[in-house]
Formats: C-alpha cells, structure tokens, sequence
C-alpha cells in the first residue's frame, strides 16, 4: 500500500467551489447507469449537482457533508487515511464511474478517510436519500441496515488492515488477540477465556509472520500478564493487551463477549462453524 504526501490544505465544498459546470445530461449518466429506465435516468440527472475541483481541493474531510454522495464524471479522485499529522495512506484512487461518499453507511469505515482531487475533475454531487430512493426504491435506512449485514464485516476488515500497515508483527498479534477476544472470549474474573481452538502456527498464518516470531511475541506478552496460559486453555486480558499497544479504548471493544455462567456454547459453535467454513 502505498503512502502518499499530504495533499494542500484547500478544503472546497460543493456548495461554494465556484466554478460550476454544465448542466448534468441523461445520456451522459447512460453509461454509468446502463439498466436504469430512462424516466429514473432523467430524475437522477435533475437531482444532481455538478462540480468541478481543481487538483488538490479537498472533496472529503472536516468540512464534509455526512449525506452526500459523489459521482466521478472526469479526472480522478484519491481516498485517503490519515495515518499521523504529516502523511495519509492511499486507499483508493476513484476514476470516472465511481461514487464515494456519506459516512454514515459505514461509519467504521469512514472515520479518518478523506478524499481530494488527484487531477482537475468533476463530480455529480447528490443527496444520499435521493440516490438510494432513485436507484433501488428502498428508504436509506433500510439500505443501511442491509449494507451493514451485508459489508460491513469487509468495511472494518479494510480499516484494520490500513491501520495495521504501520503497526509492528508484535503490535498486530496485539490487536489480533484483542480482536478475537472480543468475539469469541468468555468472560470471567481473570479476563477473557478464549473459547477458539488456536496455536502459534494459527496466529502465525493470520498474521503472516513465521511462528519462531509468534512464539518470541507470545512470550512477551505471558510475562507481562497480558495473556494466561491455563493448559489447553488460554485468558486474554483485555487491558494489558490494548496497554501494550497504547489504546486504553480496545479494552472496551463493541463486542459479543459472553459470561462464563452464560448459554453461550451453541452461538460460539456456529461461529466456530462459520470461521473454518
């Protein structure tokens, strides 16, 4: 993945660019919107916005709106995270066709990207509702629900991997374990009992490392009381885990965690099913 440069401060908004282009066309969504009827066609063309943005002006950000939705027509448009104050990581590079936009479908997903004209382009600007309403008929609420059943599980998994790209063998096996604690860990007094079958050559294999390294991390992390080795049995402990990566807030992960006491055998074997399917 590559890392690019900061791209210029320039934050311009759709409603104040000023430099408009031509009224939008239905035979120039054609292409892009090969199936839609030609009535729906002429109704997406009247509710769009164009906008031209020179290479540079930033398209997504602080001053974003949370609903709108973007249609690349010309140039190209980088989505990018920002990884510290000085660099982003480029996610995608968009190109005419593409639509990019309102945060609140993937809110995981969302946090921290930007985007910004990559060359001199012009974007269909639209209202999240109307092009949900437009194109499948269905209200934005119950294309949010579905999209999160649907992709959200792909959304998060992008988001982890870009975060990830900086982070050390050993801080990734931190927020692995974290990870997997928080979906298949039980909980009791000592922390979180792992209710995975799992060995170094597993965690190996997810994290790409050679299990010499997993053994030499796994080590670390017994002596500093962030994981319990019980036999056959393994407890995480959340808080010294996400200690050790400096992130107090992963100890409290939105999770599914169970209480030891709790009928959680049959959930935790359908998505032990699930996992090795």
């Amino acid at each position: 993945m590559k890392r690019i440069s900061r791209p210029k401060k320039r934050v311009s908004a759709a409603s104040s660019n000023g430099t408009a282009g031509k009224p939008l066309s239905a035979e120039v969504l054609t292409k892009y919107f090969p199936t839609l009827k030609p009535e729906k066609l002429e109704r997406l063309a009247d509710e769009m916005l164009l906008v031209r943005f020179s290479r540079g002006d930033r398209i997504l950000g602080e001053h974003r709106s949370t609903t709108d939705m973007f249609l690349v027509l010309k140039g190209a448009v980088a989505i990018t995270w920002q990884h510290d104050s000085r660099h982003q990581v480029l996610v995608a590079l968009l190109a005419p066709g593409e639509i990019f936009g309102d945060a609140s479908l993937l809110p995981e997903m969302a946090q921290g990207l930007n985007g910004y004209a990559f060359a001199d382009s012009v974007v269909a600007r639209i209202d999240s509702t109307t092009l949900v309403d437009i194109l499948l008929g269905v209200e934005l609420q119950a294309f949010k629900t579905a999209t999160v059943m649907t992709i959200g599980w792909l959304a998060k998994t992008l988001m982890r991997y870009i975060k990830m790209f900086q982070m050390s063998p050993r801080e990734r096996l931190v927020i692995a374990l974290i990870e997997i604690g928080a979906k298949f860990g039980v909980r009791d007094s000592r922390g979180l009992i792992l209710n995975l079958p799992m060995t170094q050559r597993d965690l190996a294999a997810l994290l790409g490392a050679s299990r010499q390294k997993i053994n030499e991390y796994w080590g670390e992390l017994v002596r500093a009381g962030a994981v319990i080795n019980l036999g056959r049995q393994i407890v995480l402990v959340p808080q010294k885990l996400a200690a050790l990566v400096g992130n107090p807030a992963l100890c409290h992960p939105a999770h599914r965690t169970h209480s030891a006491g709790g009928s959680h055998n049959g959930a935790a074997l359908a998505r032990r099913e699930q996992l090795h399917q």
